[in-house]
């Protein structure tokens, strides 16, 4: 019974299977004479094949079979190189600006040291940046598995089955007496992935991961800048908070003046009034910037990674905010390259180029090698003797000859996708230089509004103080020392609010120029 169940043999035994014919052939050619006729062309070139006996004695021979599959595997149709060109010269029109490259911690121009701290918590325990980085794991993760299903794959018994398996046949054929086979058999199988289905599988794979790479690098740049610009308006915050309070307590100030003249009978009750409800207006300004305040620190905790509970907010004075000299901007050119989100949707187009040619692939026949061996017989004594040795060896050529329009379909729809990919990187270009140009623009322009507030302040706090010292040697009367009070008053919050409009546009313009 063993010899009734063996499959043993060699795999079709060309030479033997040809000797009725062999005659009339010329002599087999070598490997090597039929490696010279395979002429490997580059992408997308068909592979010229030599035909008639040549080709069985090929196909068929031990020697060479996996060499011609490998090189089938290699042998990928042509697609054209994806035009993601742009050139680019500058930001704004007409402006040359001097560049500088800008460094990976970028917040550090600011030479504020709780900035600092704040910015290395975030990047460690911010859940988009681990969000992040899983998603770029499982990306590497899934391209490697995509790539291991064209290398051999190699297992025992098939699955779900024991390792050994026995199975009871209840008669045998031809009135052979119920029996039981014992079977212990592994299995190899491997597709080259031929006319380049393994080599877009490869590239498929590997610009999705850099894509998620990409979302890496853009989350930890996003979290940066939105941690420097909430820090910014909290210190914004606290310092128009301050200044609100110097201003009441300016104000009050002459409020005591006012009321001791009144006592005293030098004026009437109605400066009094006016100087009362001033003050009461500017208090009333106090409630907004709290909960300014209040909101910045919940978004650093959260930022940072921290229930707002439980975040002890750093002192940030926005005076410890420095305003650097320079200010870094990337040459048009690296920041075309470089920037995280024009860097994902160039990945994109490699990913829909890849799966085009994964859809093309699947146009021509698909070629897949197995071989099975080990071992079955009757009892388990006998179960590893040589007579109960199999092997199995098989090849499965599959060829489309028509799906309907399937295939080509698909084909379509990924040359669809591929362009629609190039107009959306072609839009994140537009969209980024774009933004780039607005940011220098407004750090340009925030910084001539700050000089000139700073004069202004200048001006309105010596103009403010000069009524003070009319008024009180009854120089000036009441109404020009409020008007005066009131000039000073919102010159100093715009003085503020100016340097804190500057600050946040050059943390926004170094994390747009950002890596």
């Amino acid at each position: 019974m063993g010899d009734a169940i063996q499959e043993r043999g060699r795999f079709f035994e060309p030479y033997q299977a040809a000797r009725f014919s062999r005659r009339g052939f010329a002599a087999p050619p070598s490997g090597r004479q039929l490696r010279k006729k395979l002429l490997l062309l580059k992408a997308g070139e068909r592979c010229n094949i030599p035909q008639g006996a040549e080709v069985f004695w090929f196909f068929f021979s031990k020697k060479n079979v996996l060499s011609f599959f490998l090189i089938l595997a290699s042998c990928a149709p042509r697609l054209p190189v994806p035009d993601t060109h742009v050139a680019v010269t500058g930001y704004l029109p007409g402006v040359v600006t001097p560049a500088a490259p800008v460094p990976d911690a970028w917040w550090g121009i600011f030479g504020n040291a709780q900035l600092d701290a704040l910015e290395q918590a975030g990047q460690v325990a911010n859940p988009s940046i681990g969000e992040a980085a899983q998603n770029l794991i499982a990306a590497r993760q899934n391209a490697a598995a995509s790539n291991g299903a064209f290398l051999p794959q190699v297992g025992l018994n098939p699955p779900g089955q024991d390792l050994l398996s026995r199975q009871s046949y209840p008669t045998g054929p031809n009135g052979y007496p119920p029996y039981t086979i014992y079977s212990l058999t592994g299995a190899v199988t491997y597709d080259p992935g031929l006319f380049g289905a393994a080599k877009y599988t490869f590239k498929n794979g590997q610009a999705l991961a850099a894509y998620q790479q990409a979302e890496l690098d853009a989350a930890r740049e996003t979290v940066a800048g939105n941690i420097a610009a909430a820090a910014i308006m909290y210190a914004g915050a606290g310092e128009q908070i301050a200044t609100t309070r110097q201003i009441i307590g300016a104000e009050q100030r002459l409020l005591t003046l006012l009321q001791g003249e009144y006592v005293d009978g030098a004026i009437t009750q109605l400066p009094v009034l006016q100087q009362q409800s001033v003050i009461e207006g500017t208090q009333a300004t106090l409630p907004p910037l709290e909960t300014v305040l209040g909101a910045q620190r919940d978004r650093l905790a959260i930022l940072t990674g921290t229930l707002p509970a439980d975040f002890a907010a750093p002192a940030l004075p926005l005076s410890a905010f420095a305003l650097p000299a320079k200010i870094p901007v990337a040459i048009p050119s690296e920041y075309l390259q470089n920037r995280p989100d024009l860097r994902a949707a160039l990945a994109q187009v490699a990913a829909q180029n890849a799966a085009l040619g994964i859809a093309v692939a699947h146009l021509y026949p698909d070629f897949s090698l197995s071989a099975t061996g080990g071992y079955a017989a009757e009892t388990l004594g006998s179960l590893f003797g040589t007579s109960s040795a199999l092997w199995i060896l098989a090849g499965n050529l599959m060829a489309p000859i028509y799906e309907g329009g399937t295939l080509h379909a698909h084909k379509a729809a990924a040359q669809a996708q591929l362009q629609a990919a190039l107009l959306g990187y072609r839009g994140a270009v537009l969209a980024a230089f774009g933004q780039a140009a607005d940011a220098l623009q407004a750090v340009q322009d925030d910084q001539v509004a700050l000089t000139r507030a700073q004069g202004s302040a200048a001006t309105a706090n010596a103009a403010y103080n000069l009524a003070t010292a009319q008024f009180n040697l009854g120089a000036a009367d009441y109404t020009t020392v409020l008007t005066a009070q009131a000039a000073a008053a919102q010159a100093a919050l715009a003085t503020v609010q100016a340097r804190t409009n500057l600050l946040l546009d050059i943390a926004n313009l170094q994390a747009m120029m950002a890596r």
